[in-house]
């Protein structure tokens, strides 16, 4: 009771912090219905009330409980209302996951955002998605009127739409007609795959609309509508306009191959980053230097302070100036959570400064708290709000690297030191010199370390991946923002004072963010700087922090350290061995998982051996060769090796992810029919440079060359005795690659598994002439269960019990699922199921479950 009395007294603000956020998470995570948070509210007022008129014994402490209970519920119900009032749209009920054609009116709300690279883009949303031109651009919208029908019917709700080309010129307040395709944001269709609806409710968002040319998006300039702003769209068009005018004095003043970086550190805008960097920024753990936070923010105000100084403004002047600079500066980078945060810091500090009264950097960082829980609380959830609170919070109370409490050891060890420090001022300036920067970098390197170790927990659980590098890499790079920051602000003001100014600011910029660049390259090639790993559960998340909050709150400032060191490096190794064991397979049982990739291949294989392979592994659109949809189900299973990689030809849609997978999993080998990596295109070089990068050993096989001649089947991949190559025959067939695919039967306990890759005539006639597999097994449909590629004389010729589709929207016709089951057998289309995983147990009993519908 002491240390919450004291706790209490030091930092009010940062118990009802907690309490807040408690609040929060707890409507969350619960059934609790809004009558009964609105009781619980009354109940806690109620009562709080009466320990103030009545009690005296004990009474400071009963209020401080019944004061917290308050704060978590009225949190919590507005938490629920927010919420209540997102899922009460129309909009969710009137749209399926599936698009179709749509009219809409709107009204754009926020900032236009151009970005490259639709194609990848595309896919994240709707894997068959495909634009066709360089760059889209990405507008939210209140929604006005939908076209049902022949007539325009009112609806309320907000849209993302995705212009497939440049719209950056609409600001907000202008009404659009949009001509597209329009669907509800679904859930994920995948094990372990992100829920894009969480993001969506988070931004307010609950539909998205697909317009494929920039003429589609028409600006509605009838006599109707009115032409008048009210004086906060007025600010937000001047603000976008402006922001608008910074992006473009930053493109036209830094060179084209350092633009992306630019713009995300200065504005925040990480549109233009390629896929390639921005994984580099990841593994080595700086992304958060390029997204606008309290440290852009602190860099800015030192400069405007030293401006202000410059022109000789009184006291209370500057304050002044650098309030108006961090207000602009937050509307203009899009008043994200953790510029936000900063910049409520900043408030306090000049506050407590006019009233000259103390300020207490965690009473001001937990009122920032209090304050964006109250305004947005689902961002409590956001990754972003989350990491930028727990970094500040870990910089104020970790403290100087050797600082010991005050105990009369430490008081004589400190004594002793400032003995030291005297003898030191008698050194030579080089001397001193270097130690000072000595200390500075120990220094730095501590505070490193100390947030890089309590963020951990968050860092792994939402990216999967552990950067020990960063720790050096942030106090390498540091300075070198500062510089790069401070001129790509100056670019920008000299570009809205006269363009030719900024040339001079842009080359700097230019300059020391190809050194940041090559430094952070640099560090994500170092060996065991960086490690992909499948996340912790979330319950292991919450208990370290749980643990970290209540070290931090019963142990004194001097001996936290030492605790929270022991606790951290325990929890690590329990989080590491529990994530990275693959989860069990019942005895004596196959399992294959087709991942939904939309319109491509992805099927995992593990055997009774524990062995985990992979056949083809890509997806149409995939330009960057990403792996993510397929990282996602491995990490699900606690997988960070692959055995081996069957590639069944040469069509992109199957073996274009194997870059990211190579980048993320160590790979045993790689299995290809006969010269399959031989062929031309982009696709194919870059997957051989990887393979050569990686040095992994590729294995070539076909119908004479099995697999039982490639590997030891009676050693390491014992199970590989039950798998039969069927298709291609030794000569190549003079057709496709597709007729050439590598088909795989896969025995088990008197069923098959059949992988026919996207098998195609004159090669299904070749197949169909072998010998037939015994009738009840599972097919996966060739050609993704194309009904022009012979299909059904495939399935003719196995007869199986159940027929697997991996494919994307033409997929999940009813005319596809009509073909494949003529013959009797269940048809499963990941389309419209989500990730399929098919059990065949060792009495030969088959088990298929959906993600969608029987989540596993």
């Amino acid at each position: 009771m002491q240390k919450l009395r004291a706790l209490t007294w030091r930092q009010p603000l940062s118990l009802l912090a907690a309490f807040a956020w408690v609040g929060v998470a707890l409507d969350r995570f619960t059934e609790i219905s809004q009558t009964m948070w609105v009781v619980m509210v009354l109940a806690a007022v109620a009562g709080l009330t009466i320990c103030m008129r009545t009690l005296r014994l004990q009474q400071g402490v009963v209020r401080i409980i019944l004061l917290c209970l308050v704060v978590l519920c009225l949190f919590g119900l507005r938490h629920h209302l927010g919420e209540s009032e997102y899922h009460a749209s129309p909009m969710l009920e009137i749209l399926g996951e599936q698009t179709e054609p749509m009219i809409m009116l709107a009204c754009v709300d926020r900032p236009a955002r151009l970005q490259r690279d639709p194609l990848d883009a595309a896919t994240e949303w709707s894997g068959d998605g495909l634009g066709g031109t360089e760059y889209q651009t990405m507008l939210q919208v209140s929604i006005e009127t939908l076209r049902i029908g022949l007539e325009y019917v009112p609806y309320s709700g907000r849209a993302l739409v995705r212009v497939g080309g440049d719209c950056s010129d609409r600001l907000p307040g202008d009404r659009v007609k949009l001509l597209g395709q329009i669907s509800r944001i679904g859930e994920p269709t995948n094990p372990g795959q992100r829920d894009l609806r969480d993001w969506a409710a988070r931004n307010d968002l609950h539909c998205i609309l697909q317009v494929d040319r920039a003429e589609d998006v028409i600006l509605q300039t009838d006599s109707g509508a009115s032409t008048g702003y009210s004086i906060w769209r007025w600010g937000q068009r001047r603000i976008a306009a402006l922001a608008a005018s910074a992006r473009e004095a930053i493109l036209q003043q830094v060179s084209s191959d350092q633009q992306g970086l630019a713009l995300a550190l200065v504005l925040g805008q990480r549109d233009l980053l390629d896929n390639e960097t921005s994984e580099s920024l990841l593994v080595t753990g700086t992304a958060h230097l390029l997204s606008v936070s309290g440290l852009h923010l602190g860099i800015l105000l030192v400069l405007a302070r030293i401006v202000s100084g410059l022109m000789r403004l009184p006291l209370g002047g500057q304050w002044v100036f650098l309030v108006a600079v961090t207000v602009f500066y937050v509307a203009i980078t899009g008043g994200r959570p953790p510029v936000l945060r900063a910049a409520i810091l900043l408030a306090m500090v000049v506050l407590s400064t006019a009233m000259a009264r103390p300020n207490h950097p965690l009473n001001s960082l937990s009122l920032a708290a209090i304050l964006l829980a109250w305004w947005m609380p689902a961002e409590v959830f956001g990754v972003g709000m989350q990491l930028s609170f727990l970094a500040v919070a870990t910089l104020l109370c970790c403290g100087r690297p050797g600082v010991r409490g005050q105990t009369a050891a430490s008081q004589a060890v400190d004594l002793e030191n400032q003995f030291d420090e005297l003898a030191r001022q008698s050194q030579g300036r080089l001397a001193r010199g270097v130690r000072t920067t000595l200390s500075i970098v120990i220094t730095a390197l501590w505070y490193s370390g100390c947030v890089s170790v309590i963020t951990l927990p968050i860092v792994w659980h939402e990216f999967h991946v552990v950067s020990p590098i960063s720790v050096f890499v942030n106090v390498v790079l540091s300075p070198l923002m500062v510089v790069a920051l401070s001129a790509g602000v100056t670019t920008v003001i000299c570009g809205w004072l006269w363009l030719p100014l900024a040339a001079l600011p842009g080359s700097v910029c230019s300059l020391v963010l190809s050194v940041m660049r090559w430094v952070i390259e640099f560090s994500s090639s170092i060996p065991g700087g960086h490690v992909w790993l499948p996340s912790p559960a979330l319950s292991w998340i919450v208990t370290y922090y749980f643990i970290v909050l209540g070290i931090l709150t019963f142990r004194d400032r001097g001996g936290r350290s030492k605790p929270i060191a022991v606790w951290s490096i325990s929890w690590f190794v329990i989080a590491w061995w529990t994530a990275t064991t693959p989860s069990p397979l019942p005895p004596g049982t196959l399992e294959a998982t087709f991942v939904d990739v939309g319109h491509g291949t992805a099927t995992i294989v593990r055997d009774r051996e524990g062995e985990a392979w992979l056949y083809d592994c890509g997806w149409m659109g995939n330009l960057n060769q990403s792996s993510r949809k397929i990282d996602d189900v491995l990490w699900s299973m606690g997988i960070t090796q692959l055995d081996g990689i069957v590639l069944s030809h040469a069509d992109a849609d199957h073996f274009n992810a194997l870059p990211g997978l190579a980048r993320r999993y160590s790979i045993g080998c790689i299995v290809v029919p006969p010269k399959m990596l031989e062929g031309r295109g982009e696709m194919l070089s870059q997957t051989r440079r990887v393979i050569q990068e990686y040095g992994i050993e590729v294995i070539e096989i076909d119908r004479d060359r099995s697999l039982s001649g490639a590997f030891d089947i009676e050693g390491e991949h014992a199970w590989l005795r039950h798998v039969r190559v069927l298709h291609p025959p030794s000569i190549r067939i003079e057709a496709s690659d597709n007729a050439n695919s590598l088909v795989l039967q896969l025995d088990h306990a008197g069923r098959y598994l059949l992988l026919p890759g996207d098998l195609e005539p004159p090669g299904t006639s070749v197949l169909i002439s072998t010998p037939r597999p015994k009738p009840g097994g599972v097919m996966m449909a060739p050609h993704h269960g194309s009904m022009h590629m012979d299909a059904d004389v495939v399935l003719q010729w196995a007869r199986p019990r159940e027929t697997i589709v991996s494919g994307g929207k033409r997929a999940a016709e009813p005319a596809v699922t009509e073909m494949l089951s003529a013959a009797g057998g269940g048809v499963h289309v990941t389309a419209k199921e989500g990730a399929i995983r098919v059990r065949i147990n060792a009495g030969g009993e088959i088990e298929i479950r959906s993600w969608s519908q029987q989540p596993w």
